[in-house]
């Protein structure tokens, strides 16, 4: 698989994440998962957004705490805004793989919360919130073709 990518739009998610869209991402590296194997890390260009609660973050296993201090920000009232920089995705079937050459590939894409994560052997479902379905595109294969 290439080491740039592009999530280009999404087929279900938050109606946040769209208007931020494109987005263009470094791959790091592939990791398990306790489902399956084949997770892959990679850190976007620019920061997306992300507006949630606390009881929701909480809701699903997540520590807020364990967030960068300087990418969270919690607001009086419980709403949590977050830039993320880091994401996890997966091939929207099990058993296909992300590939070189990949136009709109579909993918399941989760937000890291917790940044240690990128440092962990194997993805741990309690450091990540589960955004949207999405579809990427290989960059390097688009410039290698021009």
């Amino acid at each position: 698989m290439s080491s740039r990518l592009r999530i280009e739009a999404i087929d279900v998610g938050p109606a946040d994440l769209s208007p931020q869209l494109p987005a263009e991402a470094r791959l790091l590296r592939q990791a398990p998962g306790p489902d399956r194997p084949d997770y892959f890390f990679a850190v976007l260009d620019e920061a997306i957004g992300y507006r949630t609660t606390l009881t929701e973050l909480r809701e699903q296993g997540i520590d807020p705490d364990a967030a960068d201090p300087q990418l969270i920000h919690v607001g009086d009232d419980g709403t949590v805004d977050l830039r993320v920089f880091g994401i996890v995705f997966a091939a929207r079937i099990a058993g296909e793989m992300p590939h070189v050459g990949m136009k709109d590939f579909p993918v399941t894409l989760a937000y890291v919360i917790d940044n240690t994560a990128l440092r962990d052997e194997v993805i741990d479902f309690s450091k990540l919130v589960y955004a949207a379905v999405a579809f990427i595109t290989d960059i390097d294969a688009e410039a290698a073709a021009v």
